[in-house]
């Protein structure tokens, strides 16, 4: 029996993902690959999850402004999806992102009556970035039609359940370990597109991994699938001296050892 081609996990963060020349890029990228199954785990576009977080924070207050924040979000999106798909995959992408749109809005406007902000509906709502992200690459990769296979969307909350603990999320191996042979069939040869960040409870209810959490799917992933290789990708050239937004003259650290590595992402580098 041939065995199938090991799944090799890229990830890309919301920088990469920011307009539509960036998508272009990350495309480019994965086409570029050896054969072989991908997994591609997107983060949000850049600041989408801040602005699905001040959405939140608006609505708590009844800021009339909560309307109009969505409307730039769909503004934004549409802009992308126009740019990059067929006029019949943009017609459709477009449809989908107003469904969730008057979902969110039903989901703030749950919160006039506590007058406060349960963790859950945080949530739920800064989940959707990553959704639109992930539909939007899926729909434009697939027209590309530019590597074999297929190319399919999973949502991550169909598989990652966690428990939140003093730590922070705990995965929970087994229940995923289930729900992935449900969602992904061994023959599957082709590239899956990933929504990051995102996850469920052992109830069922929509969770995160917390700020910065696509990183953690990319690996999360990577175990349950089996893969032979993650990598992450990011915008600028390797491990810097500085944040180059606030340091312009920052340099590229040509060599790290594992015990310096480990102290920078200790202290959150």
């Amino acid at each position: 029996m041939v065995q199938p081609d090991p799944w090799v996990v890229h990830k890309f963060g919301g920088s990469s993902v920011a307009d539509a020349a960036c998508f272009r890029k990350v495309a480019a990228i994965l086409e570029a690959a050896p054969p072989g199954r991908l997994a591609v785990v997107l983060s949000a576009c850049r600041g989408v999850t801040d602005a699905l977080l001040r959405l939140v924070a608006l609505a708590e207050r009844q800021d009339p402004r909560v309307s109009a924040e969505i409307a730039q979000l769909r503004e934004r999106h549409a802009g992308i999806a126009d740019e990059l798909l067929g006029v019949a995959g943009a017609r459709q992408y477009k449809s989908a992102f107003d469904s969730d749109c008057r979902d969110v809005l039903e989901v703030l406007h749950s919160l006039r009556l506590p007058r406060s902000s349960p963790r859950s509906v945080s949530d739920l709502v800064s989940g959707y970035g990553e959704v639109w992200s992930t539909r939007l690459f899926q729909r434009f990769f697939a027209e590309r039609a530019r590597r074999a296979g297929p190319v399919a969307w999973l949502d991550a909350r169909r598989v990652v359940v966690v428990e939140w603990g003093p730590l922070g999320p705990g995965v929970q191996w087994a229940e995923s370990a289930v729900n992935i042979a449900a969602q992904v069939p061994p023959e599957f040869h082709g590239t899956l597109v990933i929504t990051g960040f995102v996850a469920v409870d052992r109830r069922g209810i929509p969770t995160t991994l917390g700020r910065n959490g696509s990183d953690f799917s990319a690996s999360i992933f990577a175990a349950l699938l089996g893969a032979s290789e993650i990598q992450i990708w990011t915008d600028v050239d390797g491990v810097l001296s500085a944040d180059p937004r606030r340091v312009p003259d920052a340099t590229v650290i040509d060599s790290l050892s594992y015990s310096e590595a480990m102290e920078l992402a200790y202290f959150g580098a």
